[in-house]
């Protein structure tokens, strides 16, 4: 086959080569000037050794013609378009099918053939064989190479061809799990088993509707639980973009603005908890360790996520890492210790005393009372083992009351506790008042896993019982940082006194930040005091206008300077303190005491003699 399209490219090749005009060219190739005149325009500007070798490349040309039976053939992609532009399909097919076999690597032949098989794939969407089978024919037979960034690589017409396939198959795989389990191989052959047909956005308008990113978000809860897993290792973590990190929105039928979380967080929360779900030996310790370090990363960027902590200690549980665990539930369950789920989760992670305080923590918290029975049921065994069973009576009787409401029956089990002496011969008591003293305990895991911190204390408000003190933040001797905290919040008794140095475990308020509550209170480092106490000596630096002085450079107030008598060029050993000031915004030193003055000799003959 030898078509007008390879003979005008062929053309166009000597035209690049030996820099003739591609319109003489074709005007004599295509017998419209003959080859006298043709020579002619040539003689304007070439040799006759290169005239002679044109003539000869563009007899070849003819040679090829007379060797495809005298004649051009039709050019396959026009005729296919043509033909899909008629509504032939099956005849456009026929008709590209031939030539992209021969020539798989011609870009324009494979968005022409795919444009067909689209046509194809889009009729069979109700269909899944018919569809599965279109989708193999255009992956056995074309190939859209994603090699280079994430579809930076395409041209526009490929991405437009791309995204309407890939719009296709989130329709099918959307009408149910087989539709999507089905065409799952075929849509991984088509994105090349890799994650770049994920659009690399310029743009982070989190509302636009793009293909990729709605089928990873529709599709995940359609996939077996094999498939997730291949297409997740696939994809991986690392496409999301700035806009996967924002909030959308949209207008609902009522004209209401819907908030919408962002695609990141969406994505994270629904891959750790289907790695929950999963046994171990499909969700392995590696995938799930591998899974927690990114958790550690996003948590760390996106501290507005506020599930992801709680799916990474779960994941910590789940492969026997219960320390780290802990300590990460804590560390967020000190902002929803009201929230009953957390003292539930910190029960599964301690010794039985601790459980016990847990769970009672978490029944005192305000919750609906269908959201607790998990917590009653875990808790009465162990309210009957105390001999609590006044209070064991109370939390059964309330939760039969709650599970008949709610679904009308009550277990097996509930029913034989009914049976039992305890439940029978006891009082039930009225509230859950006696759970307040164990409740206080379990808050005390909360904080234990607090860092200690150096403090200094700067200030005692004895009338409004307050403390006042300073803090190095980030480990910055530059960032020094000013606290309080209300003496009657602190469990532990101390003699405050100011000036003194202390560890204490400390734990900021969410809306005022330099409000602190201290759970702790542990000897002070006596390295830490030389931070904001400090002793000196040296000379005074003073002008006899001013009522104040200096000593290396540390200030030294008007009232000193007349106490001692200062004069310059006086030595003195001194205890300088660091006070922060207002005005300047900044901390720095200031002579609190002077322990002894040597006078300078010389201004004294000077005072004498005038």
């Amino acid at each position: 086959m030898y078509t007008t399209k390879n003979y005008n490219d062929d053309l166009y090749r000597i035209c690049t080569k030996h820099y003739v005009k591609y319109k003489w060219l074709q005007d004599f190739a295509y017998n419209r000037i003959d080859q006298n005149l043709f020579v002619q325009q040539l003689k304007l500007n070439k040799e006759d050794s290169e005239i002679t070798e044109i003539l000869t490349e563009l007899k070849k040309l003819s040679e090829k013609i007379y060797r495809n039976d005298g004649k051009l053939d039709q050019d396959p992609i026009d005729k296919a378009k043509q033909l899909r532009k008629d509504g032939k399909q099956q005849e456009a097919f026929n008709a590209i099918l031939p030539y992209l076999q021969a020539n798989n690597e011609d870009e324009e032949a494979v968005i022409t053939f795919g444009w067909i098989m689209y046509d194809f794939l889009k009729m069979s969407e109700g269909n899944i064989d018919n569809y599965f089978n279109n989708l193999v024919i255009f992956n056995d037979i074309a190939v859209i190479s994603f090699d280079s960034s994430p579809f930076d690589g395409l041209n526009d017409f490929t991405k437009t061809l791309v995204n309407s396939i890939l719009w296709s198959i989130r329709r099918v795989m959307m009408q149910g799990e087989q539709f999507a389990n089905q065409i799952f191989p075929q849509l991984m052959r088509f994105c090349g088993n890799e994650a770049k047909f994920i659009e690399n956005r310029r743009s982070y308008d989190n509302n636009e509707a793009l293909a990729s990113r709605l089928l990873i978000k529709e599709i995940r809860s359609k996939l077996n639980d094999t498939n997730y897993l291949i297409f997740m290792d696939t994809i991986g973590f690392n496409w999301f973009d700035k806009g996967d990190f924002q909030k959308g929105n949209f207008t609902n039928d009522k004209g209401e603005n819907v908030e919408v979380r962002p695609l990141a967080e969406v994505v994270l929360n629904f891959h750790a908890k289907k790695l929950l779900s999963l046994n171990i030996s499909i969700a392995t310790a590696q995938r799930i360790n591998s899974f927690i370090d990114v958790l550690n990363s996003q948590i760390q960027n996106n501290p507005s996520y506020e599930w992801l902590p709680y799916y990474k200690a779960k994941l910590l549980m789940k492969v026997n890492r219960e320390d780290e665990a802990l300590e990460t539930v804590t560390s967020f369950a000190r902002t929803k210790s009201k929230d009953f789920w957390v003292w539930d989760l910190i029960s599964e992670l301690v010794g039985d005393d601790e459980k016990f305080n847990c769970l009672c923590a978490g029944l005192l918290c305000k919750s609906k009372p269908d959201m607790i029975v998990g917590l009653q049921e875990k808790i009465i065994p162990t309210l009957v083992s105390k001999e609590m069973f006044s209070n064991a009576k109370f939390e059964l009787n309330e939760l039969i009351l709650t599970r008949m409401k709610n679904w009308g029956k009550i277990s097996q089990k509930l029913e034989g506790w009914k049976n039992e002496s305890w439940y029978i011969e006891a009082e039930s008591a009225e509230s859950r008042d006696a759970f307040k003293e164990y409740a206080d305990k379990a808050e005390e895991i909360l904080y234990r896993t607090l860092p200690f911190t150096d403090i200094f204390v700067t200030y005692i408000n004895k009338d409004k019982g307050v403390i006042n003190f300073a803090y190095i933040g980030n480990s910055k001797l530059s960032n020094i940082k000013e606290g309080y905290f209300y003496i009657d919040s602190i469990k532990e008794a101390h003699k405050w006194e100011p000036d003194e140095v202390l560890k204490v475990r400390m734990f900021a308020d969410n809306k005022r930040t330099n409000l602190f509550k201290i759970y702790k209170i542990a000897q002070g480092d006596a390295t830490f005091i030389s931070n904001f106490i400090q002793t000196g000596i040296g000379y005074v630096d003073k002008e006899n206008t001013n009522p104040f002085a200096f000593v290396n450079d540390v200030y030294i107030s008007p009232k000193l300077v007349e106490e001692y008598k200062i004069q310059p060029y006086d030595k003195v050993v001194y205890i300088q303190k660091r006070r922060f000031n207002k005005k300047k915004n900044t901390w720095g030193w200031t002579v609190e005491k002077i322990t002894s003055v040597e006078k300078n000799e010389q201004t004294d003959n000077f005072d004498e003699e005038y």
